[in-house]
């Protein structure tokens, strides 16, 4: 039988996996008269560049779905499907060189940041170059994605709102489809840069995070806290404190080990050593390109690799 002359006789049974880091989905089925099980599986090919260029022309429709700051978010429908949104678009414009490399394809390194690391070299480029956070004092303030907020501190009328209140949004990463789940907590205390600032007075933020966060998402999308990873970022992509919420067969960027830490654990940490994470080594991945691998190479600390396209011509 020859799928390509016969699957207007392909019948859907159900779909047995969908790997949204792939962007691979496995159905079974069966072809009208045989009952014979089928089972297609179905990748999609890396973009290029004239995958690119189908995409951003002027035959394709674009739904704006968020609108912050320099921030925006686009549903795409290319010219040759105009029912199916085959494409999510974000656009940073205008763009600053660290939002550039931030993207850039480049070598990484990991760091192991002691106490004195942090002190000498990392704080002070977090003071010096870290991004704009007026996108973040948008959405806190109600001036921005006010319609996106999924849950709020304030609606319970918290005592403590300003101290342990958070707002949780979907991430720019997240289109709605209930197997990609993808949240943010946004804390509304404006003085938590990163993990590196948190003690034992930050507990009772940090637990309202896990066990509000957690019940809002499961009112609102049927997630239990069991299928959830509940984790933070370090080094963060911007230096406002906020804890990540993704559906735990989800896999998206920045869930690896060097980035991602469980709340649960740093809450067990905090509770065991009030200054944990001001005295803890932290490991962490570096691109070459970032100006903070410039300060860890002028202290000796990280030095360039050779490019191991260089290595193979030695």
């Amino acid at each position: 039988m020859d799928p390509q002359q016969n699957f207007d006789q392909f019948c859907l049974k159900r779909i047995l996996m969908n790997d949204t880091h792939r962007k691979m989905i496995a159905v079974e089925g069966n072809f009208k008269g045989h009952q014979e099980p089928a089972v297609v599986v179905m990748e999609k090919y890396a973009f290029d560049e004239a995958s690119v260029l189908n995409v951003c022309n002027a035959q394709t429709k674009f739904k704006k779905d968020l609108d912050n700051d320099i921030y925006k978010s686009f549903s795409c429908v290319p010219q040759y499907d105009e029912n199916i949104p085959s494409n999510k678009m974000d656009i940073i414009y205008p763009a600053t060189d660290k939002h550039i490399l931030k993207y850039l394809s480049q070598p990484m390194y990991f760091v192991h940041e002691t106490e004195e690391m942090y002190q000498t070299i990392t704080l002070p480029h977090i003071l010096d170059n870290s991004f704009s956070l007026q996108w973040v004092y948008n959405c806190l303030e109600y001036k921005s994605e006010k319609e996106r907020i999924a849950y709020d501190t304030a609606s319970e009328n918290q005592k403590d709102d300003e101290d342990n209140g958070f707002l949780l949004l979907p991430d720019l990463k997240w289109h709605g489809k209930l197997n990609e789940l993808y949240l943010l907590a946004i804390i509304k205390k404006r003085n938590i840069k990163s993990l590196r600032d948190l003690t034992t007075e930050h507990l009772p933020l940090l637990k309202n995070i896990l066990n509000k966060g957690s019940a809002a998402i499961y009112k609102l999308y049927g997630v239990q806290q069991s299928q959830l990873r509940i984790y933070v970022h370090y080094q963060p992509s911007f230096y406002h404190f906020h804890v990540h919420f993704t559906y735990l067969m989800h896999i998206p960027p920045g869930i690896n080990v060097g980035k991602a830490h469980l709340l649960t654990t740093i809450i067990n940490n905090i509770e065991m050593q009030s200054n944990y994470y001001q005295k803890a080594i932290l490991d962490y991945v570096i691109k070459e390109s970032d100006p903070l691998f410039n300060r860890f190479e002028e202290k000796g600390i990280l030095h360039k690799a050779k490019l191991i396209d260089e290595i193979s011509n030695v």
